[in-house]
């Protein structure tokens, strides 16, 4: 049997080797005077830019920022993304990933040379944090990046017009947030965008006013931290009183126009598309589309992604193209897919990896997006397959992106070619391939959210338009006729996502948008006499004739060395570890010792080591953790000897592999685990205690033993906006079992316990609500402990419970006879009675306090043991929570339970749960 054992692991660590081999990239690595870049052959062009320019770029921002550039960092650009990120992180060494594709339109596309813009910010992170000191807020650290990005007036957050909109707006609302609410990101809308915009309006601020070389003393001292002291020592002046002088100096117009003929107020309104029989646009607080019909009646069509990107209307209006990026088992993908408006239900097929689909007449069309370029292709409508490509930007051609294609008459597309925020408006003819350019007489800025009428007789397309100095405005032209109109006053929430309608039974128009404010969107519309005309022209327009402005990749300098994934293991990151809460056992002891952390600069490898010594007796506990993050399902090897709590040893090795499988959506996904373990054990006794070592009491108890889990889980939240109570509401389904065998070898008998829970949230109602079960063979529930013990033991095997935890009832006695037949079922309703926004940082620790909650409920655990035998042991408690939620990622505070028995205190415990 021990051969046996034997075979079937290694077998198993040949078939890992295997998987791993399998998701390991073939990747080059290109060695600068201060980088290792590391690509995949996908992202030539992009490891070309970035080897020209990261060395200068370091060299720049050191000398700004009057600090040393790190030692060699890696930078890993990761390809077959297709939504634009990029971070800079400490652990376990200083490194960048950044993901190779464009911006949708929004925060980032105003810039031109794009992947470079954000090798810029990531590496002003690098340069101005020493790990993550100083402890400055959220807003400091990204407003020292997003300033000196946007040192170039070509491009950059703070000389997008759509950015000042939002600093204006806040002005004319008189909603300005103070240092402390923009500390932070906020968990409802608009979300991390404060920190952002005014982090790095505020930097840009102080570096115009005070100097670059005073401002950067923020960063001068890594031990000196804390915001308020560390401004009142720079600047001699309290950190509120330069905020207040920052938000003054905000220039924003202060006679802009009230919104008139409202439609629908304070929601989170945007992306409008028109259609002959009204017009629809999605809701980002309820994840709804609505469609209006000509007469104002609403309708919802259907739940769409957080992630919707364009609507588009086929020319009879009977269907809907919905672009959307979706999360999948292999990563985000973009999606789009037609909703039938009469049947009500989207189409079985779908195209992937598309932006902006739209109905183009008797084609689909779209923007397709590889590593830093995009591409205007052509799709057929019943195969849904790329027909051919009219246009393409990127490094090295005249535009960086493209935008928004839309119907323009007959065998014509418009569309945006953008170079950062300075945009043309293309006409493209798809039969004689001919390029027209509209051309106003005075230049539109900043052109964004193209749509179309979708008018084959008279096609009007309409769009947003703005420069830093005012709110932004729209703008429409007639491409039958060539009239352009503009809106040349500034309306308070400026008008965004326009569409032109005609008005019943007349030949003029009205302009319907949404209205974007500081803390909502709403629905106007707006008649056309408000808009002035301007003389415009479309111009035959050669594009092999136009002025290359985007950088030019070089390839030729990369040298193509393959990549080692080990190449980064001398660089592992130490914690040293001192355990006091011995102090509060039996044995006083203080173990000692150093976890080090690694993982390559891919993240496709990870390992862990711990070595601790406990000195009396002398004990050296000692685990090592391998991990690949290989897809679908990772890959865990772990090998361990372990002393608990003095009252056993445990040796062993542990094979694990987790699963997630995101149902191409982000509601819905399922999970997994599955695991194999072999362990050998050794109890201590009241003799052990003056041994010398751990090491005198023999292994035994040999366990090989599986487990197996299974979750499926639907959730989906939406906000209130304009209140601060109970602002989120979140519906919830999850389903979860869970199977854990073993076979014990010494007695020669197996043991499983098998268990489910079921978990429901309903919508507007602030309840949630747990059902759990189990049985067990040789197996029985613990729900004092929240675990399961096997072969009449605590220490063999082990399983966390989906039962209910009932850890106030450590101190209750019960005696716990179990037989081989054991089950048990727990309830667990919960209700939040207070949930209460705060939205706010802190004024000595980076952190941002989202929101309190107060909760209370009742949990019980029947848990029936020796097949029944004897009476169900029944657990029974009520509870109270209250706790923070704390910078979107953690829940903090303290929870008191109190078991229904003859008991004068139950147990107080903290709240510590931390998300990653």
């Amino acid at each position: 049997m021990q051969h046996k054992r034997r075979i079937v692991f290694f077998i198993s660590l040949f078939f890992i080797g295997e998987l791993i081999h399998l998701n390991a990239e073939n990747l080059f690595v290109q060695k600068t005077k201060y980088f290792d870049i590391i690509y995949s052959s996908s992202s030539e062009k992009t490891a070309a830019l970035i080897s020209e320019y990261a060395d200068n770029y370091a060299e720049e921002i050191s000398q700004k920022l009057n600090r040393k550039i790190p030692k060699r960092m890696p930078i890993y650009i990761e390809g077959g993304k297709e939504a634009l990120n990029g971070y800079y992180t400490f652990f376990p060494y200083r490194r960048i990933v950044l993901f190779d594709t464009l911006p949708e339109e929004g925060l980032l596309s105003n810039l031109s040379d794009i992947i470079l813009k954000v090798l810029y910010h990531e590496l002003t992170h690098a340069i101005s944090l020493t790990y993550f000191l100083p402890l400055l807020p959220m807003s400091f650290t990204e407003g020292v990046a997003v300033s000196y990005e946007s040192m170039d007036e070509g491009q950059g957050r703070l000389n997008d017009p759509l950015i000042m909109h939002h600093l204006m707006q806040a002005r004319l609302d008189n909603a300005s947030p103070s240092w402390k609410e923009a500390a932070g990101a906020r968990d409802v809308y608009p979300g991390g965008l404060w920190p952002y915009i005014y982090g790095g309006a505020f930097a840009q601020y102080l570096q115009k006013i005070y100097g670059m070389e005073t401002y950067v003393k923020y960063w001068a001292n890594p031990l000196s931290s804390f915001p308020k002291n560390k401004t009142k020592k720079i600047f001699n002046k309290e950190l509120d009183t330069l905020w207040n002088s920052f938000l003054e100096s905000i220039h924003f117009p202060e006679k802009a126009l009230s919104p008139q003929n409202p439609i629908k107020e304070k929601s989170g309104f945007s992306l409008i598309a028109s259609s002959k029989d009204g017009f629809a646009c999605f809701d980002f607080t309820t994840k709804n589309v609505i469609f209006f019909d000509e007469s104002g009646k609403e309708e919802k069509l259907f739940t769409a992604e957080p992630t919707l990107s364009f609507l588009s209307f086929s020319q009879d209006g009977n269907f809907l193209l919905v672009s959307d990026l979706v999360n999948s088992p292999l990563g985000e993908h973009n999606r789009a897919r037609i909703f039938d408006i009469d049947k009500k239900k989207f189409s079985d097929k779908e195209l992937t990896s598309l932006r902006y689909a739209s109905f183009c007449g008797e084609t689909l069309c779209g923007i397709e997006i590889k590593s830093q370029f995009s591409e205007l292709v052509l799709i057929d409508k019943k195969s849904f397959e790329k027909k051919e490509a009219l246009l393409k930007a990127g490094p090295g051609l005249p535009y960086s992106a493209l935008y928004n294609p839309v119907f323009a008459g007959k065998n014509k597309i418009a569309l945006i070619a953008a170079d950062g925020i300075k945009r043309d408006i293309l006409i493209i003819d798809t039969v004689s391939k001919k390029i027209q350019r509209l051309e106003p007489e005075t230049p539109l800025p900043a052109i964004r959210y193209l749509q179309s009428n979708n008018s084959e007789e008279e096609p009007v397309l309409s769009f947003s338009w703005a420069d830093k100095n005012n709110l932004y405005r729209s703008a429409f032209v007639n491409l039958k006729t060539n009239e352009l109109k503009v809106l040349e006053k500034d309306i308070s929430g400026g008008t965004f996502f326009p569409i032109v309608k005609q008005k019943n039974g007349t030949k003029e128009y009205e302009i319907i948008y949404a209205g974007v404010f500081t803390k909502y969107n709403s629905l106007y519309k707006i008649d056309s006499s408000f808009f002035t005309e301007r003389k415009a022209s479309l111009k035959a327009f050669d594009i092999s004739d136009q002025e290359t402005k985007t950088k030019i990749p070089n390839t030729d300098i990369l040298t193509k060395d393959k990549y080692n994934y080990f190449s980064w293991i001398h660089k592992p990151f130490p914690l040293p570890i001192i355990d006091f809460s011995g102090l509060l056992r039996e044995r006083k002891d203080i173990p000692i010792g150093i976890k080090l952390y690694w993982n390559d600069p891919t993240n496709l490898l990870y390992f862990e080591t711990l070595s601790l010594f406990y000195f009396k007796p002398f004990f050296y506990e000692t685990s090592i953790l391998l991990k690949a993050e290989t897809r679908p399902a990772n890959i865990k090897i772990k090998f361990y000897d372990e002393n608990k709590f003095f009252k056993f040893r445990r040796i062993g090795s542990t094979i694990e592999s987790e699963l997630f499988l995101p149902l191409n959506s982000f509601y819905h996904n399922v999970s997994g685990r599955a695991g194999l373990s072999i362990e050998g054990f050794s109890f201590f006794n009241s003799a052990d205690k003056k041994a010398k070592t751990l090491y005198e009491q023999k292994l035994g108890n040999p366990v090989l033993s599986e487990e197996l889990s299974a979750v499926y889980t639907y959730q989906k939240s939406s906000q209130r906006l304009n209140t601060n109570f109970f602002t989120k509401d979140f519906i919830m389904v999850q389903a979860a079992g869970g199977l854990k065998h073993g076979f014990h070898f010494p007695s020669k008998t197996n043991a499983f316990a098998l268990q489910t829970f079921t978990a429901f949230r309903p919508p507007l109602v602030p309840i949630k609500l747990n059902l759990s079960s189990y049985f067990g063979y040789n197996a029985f529930a613990l729900p004092h402990t929240g675990g399961y013990g096997f072969f009449r033991s605590t220490a063999l095997m082990g399983m966390a419970s989906y039962l209910p935890n009932m850890s106030e009832y450590e101190n209750v006695k019960k005696i716990i006879r179990p037989g081989k037949i054991n089950y048990g079922f727990g309830f667990e309703g919960e209700v939040n009675i207070l949930s209460y926004d705060i939205q706010t940082g802190s004024s000595w620790l980076p952190i941002f306090f989202n929101r309190l909650n107060i909760t209370t409920g009742y949990r019980t655990v029947f848990n029936f043991l020796d097949g029944g035998k004897n009476k169900a042991d029944i657990y029974r408690s009520i509870y109270g929570k209250f706790y923070m939620i704390i910078s979107s990622a953690a829940n903090i505070g303290i929870e008191y339970a109190h078991p229904l028995e003859k008991v004068k205190i139950g147990k107080f415990k903290a709240i510590v749960e931390i998300r990653f």
